[in-house]
């Protein structure tokens, strides 16, 4: 999986690294929304045997966006309160999408 720059930059602004993104893709939950895959990592996510590791009990309300294919990290974000409440609220297509434009 590849990460854009944009990615890259909002992964140091974060303190998010490759491997916790990679936690998050594995136990986080998948969302189709604006033309991309959303996973969200919520408190209830995260294993039992992880719940008391400080390092993966701070990634709740982690969110990572990957193009529709699931190629490409287009960015991530953390907001453990509304952060599941504003992704739910995107639309469930994108209007910069191919169909869109012919």
């Amino acid at each position: 999986m590849d990460l854009s720059e944009h990615t890259q930059l909002r992964m140091a602004q974060r303190n998010l690294s490759l491997d916790d993104i990679q936690y998050v893709l594995e136990y986080a939950q998948k969302l189709h929304k604006a033309g991309a895959l959303i996973f969200y990592l919520r408190k209830k996510d995260i294993p039992a045997w992880d719940q008391s590791n400080a390092r993966y009990a701070r990634l709740a309300g982690t969110a990572v966006v990957v193009t529709r294919d699931g190629r490409v990290v287009m960015t991530t974000w953390r907001n453990l309160r509304t952060g599941l409440h504003h992704v739910k609220k995107k639309p469930d297509f994108s209007l910069h999408s191919e169909e869109y434009f012919q």
